[in-house]
Protein backbone atom coordinates (compact mmCIF):
# COMPACT_ATOMS: atom_id res chain seq x y z
CA UNK A 1 0.00 0.00 0.00
CA UNK A 2 0.75 3.59 -0.92
CA UNK A 3 2.03 4.70 2.88
CA UNK A 4 1.06 8.76 2.71
CA UNK A 5 -0.77 11.28 0.21
CA UNK A 6 2.02 12.33 -1.47
CA UNK A 7 3.04 8.96 -2.64
CA UNK A 8 -0.41 8.16 -3.42
CA UNK A 9 -0.77 11.52 -5.58
CA UNK A 10 2.45 10.73 -7.18
CA UNK A 11 1.09 7.94 -7.82
CA UNK A 12 -1.59 8.78 -9.37
CA UNK A 13 0.11 10.92 -11.91
CA UNK A 14 1.82 8.28 -13.03
CA UNK A 15 -1.32 5.99 -13.67
CA UNK A 16 -3.15 8.40 -15.90
CA UNK A 17 -3.20 12.46 -16.26
CA UNK A 18 -2.52 14.73 -13.92
CA UNK A 19 -5.18 14.76 -10.97
CA UNK A 20 -7.81 17.80 -11.47
CA UNK A 21 -7.89 17.75 -7.26
CA UNK A 22 -6.54 16.08 -4.59
CA UNK A 23 -8.06 15.52 -1.61
CA UNK A 24 -7.35 14.22 2.03
CA UNK A 25 -9.87 12.50 3.92
CA UNK A 26 -10.58 9.99 6.84
CA UNK A 27 -13.68 7.81 5.97
CA UNK A 28 -14.81 4.42 6.97
CA UNK A 29 -17.36 4.52 4.05
CA UNK A 30 -15.04 5.14 1.88
CA UNK A 31 -12.38 2.73 0.52
CA UNK A 32 -9.04 2.93 2.40
CA UNK A 33 -5.99 4.57 1.22
CA UNK A 34 -5.43 5.72 -2.39
CA UNK A 35 -8.09 6.13 -4.59
CA UNK A 36 -8.63 7.62 -8.36
CA UNK A 37 -11.59 8.45 -9.80
CA UNK A 38 -11.37 8.35 -13.54
CA UNK A 39 -14.05 10.46 -15.29
CA UNK A 40 -15.75 10.04 -18.49
CA UNK A 41 -14.70 13.63 -19.53
CA UNK A 42 -10.71 12.56 -19.55
CA UNK A 43 -10.27 14.27 -15.95
CA UNK A 44 -9.20 12.56 -12.88
CA UNK A 45 -9.81 13.22 -8.92
CA UNK A 46 -6.88 11.85 -6.22
CA UNK A 47 -8.29 10.99 -2.89
CA UNK A 48 -5.89 9.93 0.06
CA UNK A 49 -8.41 8.21 3.16
CA UNK A 50 -6.48 7.82 6.03
CA UNK A 51 -9.17 5.52 7.82
CA UNK A 52 -9.50 2.22 7.63
CA UNK A 53 -12.33 0.80 5.81
CA UNK A 54 -14.49 -2.21 4.44
CA UNK A 55 -15.66 -0.82 1.58
CA UNK A 56 -14.15 -2.53 -1.97
CA UNK A 57 -12.89 -0.58 -4.96
CA UNK A 58 -14.51 -0.66 -8.61
CA UNK A 59 -18.17 -0.59 -5.89
CA UNK A 60 -20.28 1.01 -8.24
CA UNK A 61 -18.32 1.24 -11.35
CA UNK A 62 -19.61 -0.73 -14.45
CA UNK A 63 -17.53 0.66 -16.94
CA UNK A 64 -13.87 0.08 -17.11
CA UNK A 65 -10.87 1.40 -19.27
CA UNK A 66 -7.29 1.42 -19.88
CA UNK A 67 -4.91 2.32 -22.58
CA UNK A 68 -1.27 2.24 -23.14
CA UNK A 69 1.39 3.08 -25.99
CA UNK A 70 4.26 2.35 -27.13
CA UNK A 71 6.80 4.93 -28.58
CA UNK A 72 9.44 1.67 -29.25
CA UNK A 73 6.40 -0.56 -31.46
CA UNK A 74 4.43 2.86 -32.45
CA UNK A 75 0.80 0.95 -31.39
CA UNK A 76 -1.54 2.06 -29.26
CA UNK A 77 -4.02 -0.17 -27.33
CA UNK A 78 -7.17 1.06 -25.82
CA UNK A 79 -9.51 -1.04 -23.90
CA UNK A 80 -12.81 -0.80 -22.45
CA UNK A 81 -14.88 -3.30 -20.41
CA UNK A 82 -19.11 -2.65 -20.56
CA UNK A 83 -20.43 -4.51 -17.97
CA UNK A 84 -23.80 -3.29 -18.37
CA UNK A 85 -24.15 -5.34 -21.75
CA UNK A 86 -25.44 -8.73 -21.00
CA UNK A 87 -22.46 -11.22 -20.77
CA UNK A 88 -20.35 -7.97 -21.26
CA UNK A 89 -18.85 -5.95 -24.01
CA UNK A 90 -15.27 -5.21 -24.77
CA UNK A 91 -13.95 -2.86 -27.26
CA UNK A 92 -10.68 -3.26 -27.80
CA UNK A 93 -8.97 -0.06 -30.53
CA UNK A 94 -5.73 -0.97 -31.71
CA UNK A 95 -3.62 1.71 -33.81
CA UNK A 96 -0.08 0.91 -35.64
CA UNK A 97 1.89 1.42 -38.75
CA UNK A 98 -0.71 1.11 -41.40
CA UNK A 99 1.96 -0.18 -44.30
CA UNK A 100 3.28 -3.34 -41.86
CA UNK A 101 1.61 -5.71 -39.68
CA UNK A 102 1.12 -4.94 -35.89
CA UNK A 103 -0.54 -7.32 -32.67
CA UNK A 104 -1.33 -7.13 -28.90
CA UNK A 105 -0.86 -10.06 -26.90
CA UNK A 106 -3.25 -10.19 -23.69
CA UNK A 107 -1.95 -11.83 -20.38
CA UNK A 108 1.40 -12.18 -21.35
CA UNK A 109 4.78 -10.65 -20.76
CA UNK A 110 6.64 -12.58 -23.97
CA UNK A 111 5.84 -15.34 -26.51
CA UNK A 112 6.68 -17.96 -24.36
CA UNK A 113 3.75 -17.45 -22.47
CA UNK A 114 1.59 -18.72 -25.78
CA UNK A 115 -0.51 -15.64 -25.28
CA UNK A 116 -4.17 -14.76 -26.74
CA UNK A 117 -3.14 -12.17 -29.67
CA UNK A 118 -4.70 -9.65 -32.55
CA UNK A 119 -2.80 -9.59 -35.42
CA UNK A 120 -3.82 -6.57 -37.93
CA UNK A 121 -1.83 -7.21 -41.19
CA UNK A 122 -0.88 -4.37 -43.49
CA UNK A 123 -3.69 -4.23 -45.49
CA UNK A 124 -6.31 -4.38 -42.76
CA UNK A 125 -6.66 -7.62 -42.31
CA UNK A 126 -7.53 -8.49 -38.43
CA UNK A 127 -7.37 -12.33 -37.35
CA UNK A 128 -6.74 -13.49 -34.03
CA UNK A 129 -3.76 -16.09 -32.93
CA UNK A 130 -2.68 -18.37 -30.48
CA UNK A 131 1.16 -17.50 -30.10
CA UNK A 132 4.02 -20.04 -30.05
CA UNK A 133 7.12 -19.71 -28.14
CA UNK A 134 9.18 -17.93 -30.64
CA UNK A 135 6.49 -18.69 -33.64
CA UNK A 136 3.51 -17.47 -35.06
CA UNK A 137 1.35 -20.24 -33.35
CA UNK A 138 -2.28 -21.04 -34.64
CA UNK A 139 -4.82 -18.91 -36.26
CA UNK A 140 -7.91 -19.36 -33.84
CA UNK A 141 -11.61 -18.81 -34.90
CA UNK A 142 -12.83 -15.33 -35.13
CA UNK A 143 -14.73 -13.97 -32.39
CA UNK A 144 -13.79 -10.52 -32.62
CA UNK A 145 -16.49 -7.91 -35.02
CA UNK A 146 -14.42 -5.14 -36.44
CA UNK A 147 -16.43 -2.19 -36.10
CA UNK A 148 -14.14 0.46 -38.22
CA UNK A 149 -10.94 -0.15 -39.93
CA UNK A 150 -9.32 3.57 -40.93
CA UNK A 151 -6.02 5.09 -42.11
CA UNK A 152 -4.56 8.61 -41.73
CA UNK A 153 -1.19 9.78 -42.47
CA UNK A 154 0.16 6.53 -42.11
CA UNK A 155 -1.27 5.00 -38.75
CA UNK A 156 -4.19 2.38 -39.02
CA UNK A 157 -6.73 2.31 -36.61
CA UNK A 158 -8.78 -0.50 -35.78
CA UNK A 159 -12.06 -0.70 -33.24
CA UNK A 160 -13.04 -4.22 -32.05
CA UNK A 161 -15.84 -6.03 -30.50
CA UNK A 162 -16.24 -9.10 -28.25
CA UNK A 163 -17.85 -11.10 -25.08
CA UNK A 164 -15.66 -10.70 -22.50
CA UNK A 165 -15.72 -15.00 -22.24
CA UNK A 166 -13.43 -16.08 -24.98
CA UNK A 167 -14.71 -18.32 -27.34
CA UNK A 168 -12.29 -21.11 -26.56
CA UNK A 169 -9.64 -22.01 -24.08
CA UNK A 170 -7.30 -20.31 -26.47
CA UNK A 171 -9.42 -17.03 -26.59
CA UNK A 172 -8.32 -14.40 -23.53
CA UNK A 173 -11.69 -14.07 -21.33
CA UNK A 174 -12.05 -10.31 -19.92
CA UNK A 175 -12.50 -10.10 -16.52
CA UNK A 176 -13.32 -6.38 -14.99
CA UNK A 177 -12.48 -7.48 -11.47
CA UNK A 178 -8.77 -7.31 -13.11
CA UNK A 179 -6.97 -4.15 -12.46
CA UNK A 180 -3.94 -4.72 -14.62
CA UNK A 181 -3.77 -6.65 -17.55
CA UNK A 182 0.52 -7.89 -18.71
CA UNK A 183 0.76 -7.34 -22.36
CA UNK A 184 3.37 -7.80 -25.62
CA UNK A 185 2.89 -5.99 -28.57
CA UNK A 186 5.02 -6.13 -31.64
CA UNK A 187 5.19 -4.59 -35.50
CA UNK A 188 6.85 -5.81 -38.16
CA UNK A 189 8.77 -4.79 -41.12
CA UNK A 190 6.36 -6.05 -43.99
CA UNK A 191 2.23 -6.16 -44.70
CA UNK A 192 2.44 -10.09 -43.50
CA UNK A 193 2.96 -11.80 -40.48
CA UNK A 194 6.80 -12.21 -39.86
CA UNK A 195 9.61 -12.12 -37.75
CA UNK A 196 9.10 -8.58 -35.85
CA UNK A 197 10.96 -5.64 -36.43
CA UNK A 198 9.93 -4.00 -32.85
CA UNK A 199 8.77 -5.66 -29.74
CA UNK A 200 7.71 -4.15 -26.17
CA UNK A 201 5.71 -5.59 -23.30
CA UNK A 202 3.79 -3.02 -20.94
CA UNK A 203 0.62 -3.06 -18.58
CA UNK A 204 -2.74 -2.08 -19.36
CA UNK A 205 -4.13 -0.54 -16.24
CA UNK A 206 -7.73 -0.69 -15.77
CA UNK A 207 -9.76 1.58 -14.06
CA UNK A 208 -13.53 1.98 -13.05
CA UNK A 209 -15.36 5.52 -14.81
CA UNK A 210 -16.81 7.72 -12.24
CA UNK A 211 -15.83 5.04 -9.14
CA UNK A 212 -13.03 4.05 -6.86
CA UNK A 213 -10.03 2.89 -8.23
CA UNK A 214 -7.87 1.54 -5.52
CA UNK A 215 -4.26 2.91 -6.58
CA UNK A 216 -0.96 0.74 -5.11
CA UNK A 217 2.45 0.31 -5.06
CA UNK A 218 3.23 -2.86 -7.45
CA UNK A 219 6.57 -2.77 -6.64
CA UNK A 220 10.05 -1.88 -9.24
CA UNK A 221 9.78 -2.97 -11.95
CA UNK A 222 10.56 -1.96 -15.64
CA UNK A 223 12.01 -3.16 -19.12
CA UNK A 224 15.46 -3.99 -20.38
CA UNK A 225 16.06 -3.90 -24.48
CA UNK A 226 11.69 -2.80 -24.10
CA UNK A 227 10.93 -6.44 -22.38
CA UNK A 228 9.40 -6.61 -18.87
CA UNK A 229 11.57 -7.14 -15.92
CA UNK A 230 10.36 -8.76 -13.21
CA UNK A 231 12.01 -10.56 -10.24
CA UNK A 232 10.80 -12.63 -7.28
CA UNK A 233 13.46 -13.10 -4.63
CA UNK A 234 11.84 -15.12 -2.24
CA UNK A 235 12.93 -13.54 1.22
CA UNK A 236 14.12 -15.99 4.35
CA UNK A 237 14.26 -18.97 5.01
CA UNK A 238 13.20 -19.54 1.59
CA UNK A 239 16.10 -17.66 0.12
CA UNK A 240 19.01 -15.83 0.56
CA UNK A 241 19.15 -13.59 -1.89
CA UNK A 242 17.06 -10.66 -0.63
CA UNK A 243 19.37 -10.50 2.60
CA UNK A 244 22.04 -11.19 0.22
CA UNK A 245 20.93 -7.91 -1.51
CA UNK A 246 21.92 -9.77 -4.96
CA UNK A 247 21.94 -7.49 -7.97
CA UNK A 248 19.76 -9.69 -9.60
CA UNK A 249 16.85 -8.80 -7.53
CA UNK A 250 16.34 -5.28 -8.70
CA UNK A 251 16.49 -3.67 -12.40
CA UNK A 252 18.66 -0.63 -10.74
CA UNK A 253 21.40 -3.20 -10.29
CA UNK A 254 20.90 -6.03 -12.62
CA UNK A 255 23.95 -6.30 -14.56
CA UNK A 256 23.03 -9.41 -16.79
CA UNK A 257 21.47 -12.56 -17.02
CA UNK A 258 18.24 -14.20 -18.81
CA UNK A 259 16.75 -10.81 -18.71
CA UNK A 260 19.61 -9.71 -21.69
CA UNK A 261 19.03 -12.74 -23.73
CA UNK A 262 16.01 -12.82 -25.51
CA UNK A 263 15.41 -13.92 -29.02
CA UNK A 264 17.24 -12.24 -31.25
CA UNK A 265 19.31 -10.11 -29.09
CA UNK A 266 22.96 -9.37 -29.83
CA UNK A 267 25.28 -8.82 -26.01
CA UNK A 268 28.28 -6.86 -27.23
CA UNK A 269 30.74 -5.57 -24.26
CA UNK A 270 30.65 -1.90 -25.88
CA UNK A 271 29.30 -0.10 -29.00
CA UNK A 272 30.68 -1.79 -31.73
CA UNK A 273 29.41 -3.38 -34.89
CA UNK A 274 28.25 -6.60 -35.60
CA UNK A 275 30.52 -9.29 -36.26
CA UNK A 276 28.39 -12.06 -38.29
CA UNK A 277 31.18 -14.55 -37.96
CA UNK A 278 29.87 -18.24 -36.59
CA UNK A 279 31.39 -19.95 -33.33
CA UNK A 280 30.80 -23.70 -33.91
CA UNK A 281 30.70 -25.49 -30.56
CA UNK A 282 30.06 -29.43 -29.93
CA UNK A 283 28.00 -31.31 -27.13
CA UNK A 284 28.57 -34.88 -26.53
CA UNK A 285 25.39 -37.43 -25.48
CA UNK A 286 26.11 -41.14 -24.47
CA UNK A 287 23.01 -43.02 -23.41
CA UNK A 288 22.83 -46.05 -21.56
CA UNK A 289 19.37 -47.57 -21.81
CA UNK A 290 17.54 -51.17 -20.69
CA UNK A 291 15.05 -52.44 -23.15
CA UNK A 292 11.71 -52.17 -21.92
CA UNK A 293 9.93 -55.69 -20.78
CA UNK A 294 6.12 -54.88 -20.56
CA UNK A 295 3.88 -56.52 -17.47
CA UNK A 296 2.82 -59.80 -17.51
CA UNK A 297 0.28 -61.30 -15.31
CA UNK A 298 3.21 -62.68 -12.92
CA UNK A 299 5.65 -59.64 -13.25
CA UNK A 300 5.36 -56.18 -13.25
CA UNK A 301 6.80 -53.88 -16.16
CA UNK A 302 10.76 -53.80 -16.03
CA UNK A 303 10.41 -49.84 -16.21
CA UNK A 304 7.99 -46.95 -15.07
CA UNK A 305 7.44 -43.66 -15.63
CA UNK A 306 9.12 -41.16 -13.25
CA UNK A 307 7.56 -38.05 -11.68
CA UNK A 308 8.71 -34.41 -11.89
CA UNK A 309 10.14 -32.77 -8.67
CA UNK A 310 11.41 -29.56 -8.46
CA UNK A 311 12.89 -26.71 -6.84
CA UNK A 312 15.65 -23.84 -6.70
CA UNK A 313 18.24 -22.83 -4.48
CA UNK A 314 17.66 -19.21 -5.87
CA UNK A 315 13.78 -19.54 -4.75
CA UNK A 316 11.44 -18.64 -7.55
CA UNK A 317 14.48 -15.29 -9.09
CA UNK A 318 15.01 -17.82 -11.85
CA UNK A 319 18.84 -16.94 -12.02
CA UNK A 320 21.22 -15.01 -9.56
CA UNK A 321 24.82 -13.39 -9.43
CA UNK A 322 27.58 -14.75 -8.55
CA UNK A 323 29.14 -11.53 -6.95
CA UNK A 324 32.90 -10.98 -7.55
CA UNK A 325 35.07 -11.25 -4.25
CA UNK A 326 38.02 -9.01 -3.59
CA UNK A 327 41.19 -9.19 -6.02
CA UNK A 328 43.96 -11.02 -5.01
CA UNK A 329 42.41 -13.56 -2.61
CA UNK A 330 43.66 -17.36 -3.47
CA UNK A 331 40.69 -19.23 -4.39
CA UNK A 332 39.73 -21.00 -1.48
CA UNK A 333 38.78 -18.10 -0.25
CA UNK A 334 36.67 -17.04 -2.83
CA UNK A 335 33.74 -18.95 -2.13
CA UNK A 336 30.15 -17.00 -2.10
CA UNK A 337 26.98 -19.66 -1.06
CA UNK A 338 23.80 -19.40 -0.86
CA UNK A 339 20.64 -21.37 0.72
CA UNK A 340 16.64 -22.42 0.79
CA UNK A 341 14.40 -24.56 2.64
CA UNK A 342 11.39 -25.78 1.64
CA UNK A 343 8.89 -28.82 2.32
CA UNK A 344 8.84 -31.64 -0.49
CA UNK A 345 5.09 -30.62 -0.77
CA UNK A 346 6.50 -27.50 -2.47
CA UNK A 347 8.36 -29.63 -4.92
CA UNK A 348 5.56 -31.27 -6.85
CA UNK A 349 5.37 -30.24 -10.63
CA UNK A 350 2.11 -29.75 -11.51
CA UNK A 351 2.91 -28.19 -15.51
CA UNK A 352 2.53 -32.01 -17.05
CA UNK A 353 1.29 -33.87 -14.70
CA UNK A 354 -2.65 -33.27 -14.70
CA UNK A 355 -2.50 -35.85 -12.03
CA UNK A 356 0.25 -34.15 -9.51
CA UNK A 357 -2.15 -33.93 -6.63
CA UNK A 358 -3.43 -37.37 -6.69
CA UNK A 359 -1.25 -38.00 -3.60
CA UNK A 360 -2.98 -40.58 -1.50
CA UNK A 361 0.73 -42.00 0.22
CA UNK A 362 2.51 -40.42 2.91
CA UNK A 363 5.61 -39.19 0.29
CA UNK A 364 7.90 -39.67 -2.43
CA UNK A 365 11.11 -42.44 -2.92
CA UNK A 366 13.67 -40.23 -4.80
CA UNK A 367 15.22 -41.95 -7.86
CA UNK A 368 17.29 -39.90 -9.62
CA UNK A 369 18.44 -35.89 -8.16
CA UNK A 370 20.42 -33.66 -10.18
CA UNK A 371 21.59 -29.56 -9.95
CA UNK A 372 21.91 -27.03 -12.47
CA UNK A 373 25.32 -25.91 -11.71
CA UNK A 374 27.28 -23.83 -14.25
CA UNK A 375 30.56 -23.95 -15.74
CA UNK A 376 33.27 -22.62 -14.99
CA UNK A 377 32.18 -21.40 -11.21
CA UNK A 378 30.29 -24.40 -10.03
CA UNK A 379 31.86 -25.71 -6.68
CA UNK A 380 29.23 -28.28 -5.24
CA UNK A 381 25.08 -28.68 -4.69
CA UNK A 382 24.59 -30.22 -1.64
CA UNK A 383 20.38 -31.46 -0.86
CA UNK A 384 19.68 -31.89 2.36
CA UNK A 385 16.78 -33.58 5.07
CA UNK A 386 16.73 -30.27 7.29
CA UNK A 387 14.41 -32.75 10.04
CA UNK A 388 17.78 -35.21 10.15
CA UNK A 389 20.66 -33.45 8.87
CA UNK A 390 21.17 -36.55 6.24
CA UNK A 391 22.63 -35.49 3.05
CA UNK A 392 20.41 -36.68 0.43
CA UNK A 393 22.82 -35.57 -2.55
CA UNK A 394 26.25 -33.89 -3.47
CA UNK A 395 27.28 -33.01 -6.30
CA UNK A 396 30.87 -31.96 -7.71
CA UNK A 397 31.90 -30.94 -11.68
CA UNK A 398 34.11 -33.54 -12.82
CA UNK A 399 36.98 -33.12 -15.95
CA UNK A 400 36.87 -36.03 -17.98
CA UNK A 401 40.11 -38.35 -17.92
CA UNK A 402 38.36 -40.64 -20.40
CA UNK A 403 38.75 -43.67 -17.96
CA UNK A 404 35.58 -45.50 -19.84
CA UNK A 405 33.13 -45.43 -16.57
CA UNK A 406 30.01 -43.37 -17.09
CA UNK A 407 30.27 -39.58 -16.98
CA UNK A 408 33.92 -39.63 -17.31
CA UNK A 409 34.57 -38.60 -20.34
CA UNK A 410 38.10 -37.57 -21.63
CA UNK A 411 37.96 -33.26 -21.93
CA UNK A 412 34.64 -33.32 -20.95
CA UNK A 413 32.69 -31.47 -18.09
CA UNK A 414 30.03 -33.74 -16.27
CA UNK A 415 28.00 -33.17 -12.94
CA UNK A 416 27.51 -36.69 -11.83
CA UNK A 417 23.56 -37.15 -11.11
CA UNK A 418 22.78 -38.73 -7.76
CA UNK A 419 20.65 -42.18 -8.54
CA UNK A 420 19.06 -44.46 -5.93
CA UNK A 421 17.24 -47.70 -6.51
CA UNK A 422 18.32 -51.26 -5.67
CA UNK A 423 22.02 -52.19 -3.57
CA UNK A 424 22.19 -54.86 -5.61
CA UNK A 425 23.14 -52.35 -9.21
CA UNK A 426 25.32 -50.35 -6.98
CA UNK A 427 22.93 -47.51 -6.12
CA UNK A 428 21.51 -45.66 -2.84
CA UNK A 429 18.70 -47.35 -1.69
CA UNK A 430 15.52 -44.71 -1.95
CA UNK A 431 14.78 -42.87 0.63
CA UNK A 432 11.49 -41.94 1.89
CA UNK A 433 10.47 -38.53 2.24
CA UNK A 434 7.50 -37.48 4.20
CA UNK A 435 5.28 -34.40 2.14
CA UNK A 436 5.49 -32.65 5.22
CA UNK A 437 9.74 -33.16 5.56
CA UNK A 438 11.65 -30.02 5.21
CA UNK A 439 14.73 -29.54 2.92
CA UNK A 440 17.77 -27.63 2.56
CA UNK A 441 19.83 -26.97 -0.29
CA UNK A 442 23.14 -25.12 -0.36
CA UNK A 443 24.68 -24.12 -3.32
CA UNK A 444 28.82 -22.99 -3.63
CA UNK A 445 30.71 -21.01 -6.07
CA UNK A 446 34.07 -19.56 -7.14
CA UNK A 447 33.64 -16.26 -7.29
CA UNK A 448 37.07 -15.00 -8.21
CA UNK A 449 35.40 -13.53 -11.10
CA UNK A 450 32.21 -11.57 -11.28
CA UNK A 451 29.09 -14.43 -13.56
CA UNK A 452 25.97 -13.70 -14.10
CA UNK A 453 22.65 -15.43 -15.13
CA UNK A 454 23.59 -18.21 -12.30
CA UNK A 455 20.89 -21.05 -11.47
CA UNK A 456 21.02 -23.90 -8.41
CA UNK A 457 17.74 -25.67 -9.63
CA UNK A 458 17.41 -28.91 -8.51
CA UNK A 459 15.77 -31.30 -10.94
CA UNK A 460 14.70 -34.61 -9.59
CA UNK A 461 12.47 -37.41 -10.75
CA UNK A 462 11.11 -40.30 -7.79
CA UNK A 463 7.58 -41.91 -7.30
CA UNK A 464 4.49 -41.21 -4.66
CA UNK A 465 4.81 -43.69 -2.29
Amino acid sequence: PLANATECFEAVAKVGPTPRTTKIISSTSFPAGCVMYDHANGTVDAVFNAAGSTTHCGTGGSVFTGKVSSSVTAITIDLTLDTTVPGGVATITLTGPSAFWFGAGFNANAMADLPYTIIVDGLGNVTERKLGDHDPGSQLKTQVVVKSNTVSQGVRTVILTRAFRGLTVDHYTFDPSVTSIPMINAAGSGPALAFHKTRTTATLGMTALDAATCVCDGGTKGTINGLAFSKNCAPEPTGDLLEQKNPTCWIQTYQGGLSCCHHGDLLLDKDQPRDNRTDSYHMKFRFWFQEYTPATQSAPPSHRNLRRFYFTTEAFAGEYDVVKNKEGLPPSECVQEISSHWQVKDMVDCTYQPDCNNRTGPGINLIYVSGHCHAPSCLSLELYNADTGELICRQEPVFGTGSGQPFDEQGYLALPPCLYGPAADGLIPPILLTWETNMMSIKRNNNTYAHYGEMASWQMRGIYV
